[in-house]
């Protein structure tokens, strides 16, 4: 039994030592985030192999918000005066919030169709729901009486758990029993070495869950109580601004394809009944989109591109709603 506890011992030590190598050398079969962490929980997951950021051409560096769109103009700081226009609402003028979804060229295609509204869109890919709310907090007062969309992933919550993802980014820590920003001004061309870590223990606790076809990172309830009152933080904070700048607010909430195959995850619950409960005008594109498959498959993969975001036709039925609550 002595020899068998003390080959099994040797044997672990071997095999750490292995991945600890292949890591350090950059192995890039080994290298792979999924393997050791899940994406929606763990830091080290973007610590670990960072990506190339596709957009980095179109976009300026911001302190708060790491980047933003070359041709629109954001504010380095947060307006403190409050100055009121004056306070007739011009519902022809809409300003937009939001990640890629909103950023991405078939929604905004199809939105310049509407060409008697004047649209300003501060979306950006990447951005996490933390990012979203203060692009929208730091410009508030340029978009006075008119409509504020806001729409984003589902996931774009989980994203506001982290300090880096793609690139270096602002995180809401939770600080004398109110939420404090952190990591601004934002460094974004700061190097975070991979840390050491048990790397064949992290292996082995997802080995079972990577074999399993079902397996779907996103149901881990993970920091679900750090999300859940994130969001409300934020739901709270973007209510308020729009009362004072005399603002109509729409949320908008896109869906990955696999809520519409099998019950979504604990988010779209959180979302729905807290944007129901400030009376918030909500486009559910999970639920328009299930109302339009009627539940077929062939249908429900006919309504997202090869990047996994909707396409056209998917996109015109939410914009198609979403003109008509306007």
């Amino acid at each position: 039994m002595k020899s068998f506890i003390k080959l099994s011992i040797i044997y672990i030590i071997i095999f750490e030592l292995i991945f600890q190598t292949l890591i350090f050398f950059n192995f890039k079969y080994v290298k792979i985030p999924d393997l050791f962490y899940n994406g929606y929980c763990d830091q080290k997951y973007w610590n670990f192999n960072p990506k190339t950021i596709s957009f980095k051409n179109e976009t300026k560096y911001h302190p708060i918000l790491s980047y933003v769109k070359d041709d629109i103009e954001i504010p380095d700081s947060f307006q403190n005066e409050i100055i009121i226009k004056d306070d007739t609402f011009n519902k022809n003028m809409v300003s937009l919030y939001g990640s890629s979804y909103v950023n991405h060229d078939d929604f905004k295609m199809l939105l310049s169709k509407y060409n008697n509204f004047d649209f300003k869109n501060y979306a950006l890919n990447s951005y996490g729901l933390d990012q979203i709310y203060l692009s929208y907090k730091l410009t508030a007062h340029l978009n006075q009486n008119r409509t504020i969309i806001i729409g984003f992933l589902l996931e774009d919550l989980d994203r506001s758990i982290f300090d880096k993802r793609d690139y270096e980014k602002v995180k809401f820590v939770l600080e004398n029993d109110g939420f404090e920003m952190k990591n601004t001004p934002v460094n974004i061309d700061k190097n975070n070495p991979v840390s050491l870590d048990f790397y064949l223990f992290k292996f082995l606790k997802n080995f079972f869950n990577i074999i399993r076809n079902d397996f779907d990172p996103r149901v881990d309830e993970c920091k679900k109580n750090y999300k859940v009152s994130l969001f409300k933080f934020y739901l709270d904070e973007i209510t308020k601004i729009s009362k004072i700048y005399n603002q109509k607010l729409i949320f908008v909430t896109f869906n990955l394809e696999e809520d519409l195959n099998k019950k979504p995850t604990w988010r779209y619950n959180l979302i729905k009944d807290a944007l129901n409960e400030k009376n918030i005008l909500h486009i559910d594109a999970l639920k328009i989109l299930k109302n339009k498959s009627f539940n077929q498959e062939n249908e429900i993969k006919s309504y997202f591109g090869l990047d996994k975001h909707n396409n056209k036709k998917s996109f015109s039925f939410i914009v198609d709603d979403l003109f008509k609550s306007l």
